[in-house]
């Protein structure tokens, strides 16, 4: 008995041809969907990743402010001026080592802010030390070769005050402060209201320290790269110049609020300036609020777009924050 075989029709083969091209078509868009996600999630990740170095960069930066060598002294007396101006890197009256700048801010080495946020500026002794084994005047005689070069801006310090000046000449472990450049007086003593040219003659006690005097500023201004996107800026203080530094593209704003070791409250800068406070921060919380335009258009939580965080000054800890402020 002969069997008769038969194959699928035109019409059989049509359909199942359409249905794996379904199929098929479904798998390709899957793959092409997880694809797109890995990648939108890799460079978010990327994005944060940069995003905590920079903050933890900032956080270094807070917890250092108002640090002056010694015993962390509130007295300071500083000769730095040009034309008989204190440029505003130098300023450290202007809060004893920490100065938050209350929208608008002013032009941070030649860059405007953007508008609607804050700055912030912080200054402190930095770096490594040298002690001071003999002063007379105008040459310091250090235990070492000086860790501060000639041009730079140093802060020297015992247990009573800190002086901030800039070193004319280094050789070895000698250094020396005459008039002229950044030096409006031959004085590193401490006088209020300070005139360039009536700060009194001063000694240093057993231990006094010299270290480099560091300004750091954290801002929000047009990118670079990208006028259209703004970044958050760090301009710190190379030799006796403000250098700027973009750390972090695609910044849209950055507030801040400060605790008052007093009171105990958080208050603005607006506030703390109108009450001379600086000197009694002991805290600050920083919100950074990150811009859409480098989200690649992910569809973000505001926990991933906005990053607050709270750093405390650690040289005013254990205590109740209040300073003096010149």
């Amino acid at each position: 008995m002969k069997i008769k075989q038969q194959g699928f029709s035109l019409v059989e083969l049509m359909i199942a041809m359409v249905l794996g091209l379904l199929v098929l078509g479904g798998v390709i868009g899957v793959f092409i969907a997880n694809q797109a996600t890995s990648r939108a999630n890799m460079a978010l990740s990327e994005l944060q990743n940069t995003a905590r170095l920079s903050f933890q960069l900032m956080s270094q930066d807070i917890r250092n402010a108002g640090f002056s060598g010694c015993n962390n002294s509130p007295w300071a007396a500083n000769i730095i001026a040009i034309d008989g101006v204190r440029p505003a890197w130098a300023d450290w009256r202007n809060g004893s080592g920490i100065f938050g700048m209350a929208a608008p801010a002013p032009a941070i080495n030649g860059l405007a802010p953007k508008n609607d946020t804050q700055a912030l500026r912080v200054m402190f002794a930095a770096g490594n030390s040298n002690s001071i084994s003999n002063y007379d005047g105008s040459t310091f005689i250090l235990n070492a070769n000086s860790v501060v070069d000639a041009g730079e801006i140093a802060i020297a310090c015992d247990e009573n005050a800190a002086s901030i000046f800039q070193v004319t000449t280094a050789v070895g472990d000698t250094i020396t402060h005459a008039l002229g450049g950044l030096n409006a007086d031959t004085n590193l003593g401490f006088i209020s209201p300070w005139v360039p040219g009536t700060a009194p003659t001063r000694g240093f006690t057993n231990n006094a320290m010299l270290m480099r005097f560091e300004s750091i500023a954290w801002f929000v201004a047009p990118s670079q790269d990208d006028g259209a996107v703004h970044s958050l800026y760090r301009a710190s203080l190379i030799g006796d110049t403000q250098v700027s530094e973009e750390v972090l593209f695609g910044v849209d704003d950055m507030q801040m609020a400060f605790l008052n070791g007093v009171t105990m409250n958080f208050e603005t800068a607006a506030e703390v300036t109108a009450g001379n406070n600086w000197g009694r921060i002991i805290a600050v919380n920083v919100t950074v609020q990150l811009d859409d335009a480098v989200m690649r258009g992910l569809e973000v939580p505001d926990n991933v777009r906005n990053i607050s965080f709270l750093v405390s000054l650690r040289n005013r800890l254990g205590g109740n924050g209040a300073q003096v402020i010149f």
